[in-house]
């Protein structure tokens, strides 16, 4: 089950691809899984799956990548074979999540030290604030390359650099947790920002995306929870991969 899809970004070695983290529905127990790299926008139309559709996909290890969770997907072999709704509770949902809740973000840190795994889900205790961050401008390889790529396929837009990192600061369940300020990846978020930006004028639109992401997702009504994963290079650094919100019962 997809439980997450980052913004797109540029590298020299994969080009344009997606980061796609999800939830193995094949062993005894529900297990985090990583599919890396993912060109989404390259793939066939009935290939792209959305977030909460059941995939099926050989994979194998992947050789660049030792975190546990990570699989390099054969792409010739993907079938989206279903979709879990989210029903009125998301019941079905958190049927497969509810069992990889880890205690706190913190928890999550002092896994990765000691067993080196590199994906979680908790529920944050405390949203502090929401907000949009100027992200770094992309580099000039990357602005030739996305340019590159738009030459040899016409009839796919070129991928839109984000001007701003949505970020929340937020506080973990424990006593001792100082807090975190960790910034938002996932597609959904960043497709919302650059659809709203066509449409609304510049103070509109942060007063959208603040009620989107922060009101409305973050509210008392959400029983708010994060996925998060690491960096490679950088694995005691965590980002927030996307967000599971049902409704408070």
């Amino acid at each position: 089950m997809v439980t997450v899809k980052a913004y797109p970004t540029l590298s020299r070695q994969y080009n344009e691809t997606v980061c796609v983290a999800g939830i193995r529905m094949d062993t005894e127990q529900p297990e985090h899984v990583r599919l890396f790299p993912v060109p989404f926008r390259d793939m066939e139309q009935s290939k792209q799956f959305h977030k909460y559709d059941i995939v099926e996909v050989d994979v194998t290890g992947h050789p660049r990548d030792d975190r546990p969770e990570s699989r390099r997907p054969v792409l010739d072999s993907l079938e989206v074979v279903g979709h879990i709704p989210s029903d009125r509770s998301w019941e079905r949902r958190a049927e497969w999540v509810r069992p990889l809740v880890a205690d706190s973000l913190c928890q999550i840190k002092r896994d990765q030290e000691a067993k080196k795994t590199s994906l979680g889900v908790f529920r944050p205790a405390e949203i502090k604030s929401f907000r949009l961050v100027k992200a770094d401008d992309r580099s000039a390889w990357q602005d030739m390359m996305a340019s590159q790529m738009n030459i040899f396929d016409q009839e796919r837009k070129s991928l839109e650099a984000l001007p701003y990192r949505f970020v929340y600061s937020f506080r973990c369940s424990e006593e001792r947790c100082k807090g975190h300020e960790i910034g938002l990846l996932d597609w959904e978020a960043g497709a919302a920002y650059l659809k709203w930006r066509r449409q609304y004028a510049p103070g509109a639109l942060e007063e959208k995306i603040h009620q989107r992401w922060f009101t409305e997702i973050a509210g008392p009504h959400k029983d708010l929870h994060f996925f998060v994963g690491n960096l490679h290079k950088r694995p005691r650094q965590f980002m927030l991969l996307g967000a599971f919100y049902p409704p408070r019962g």
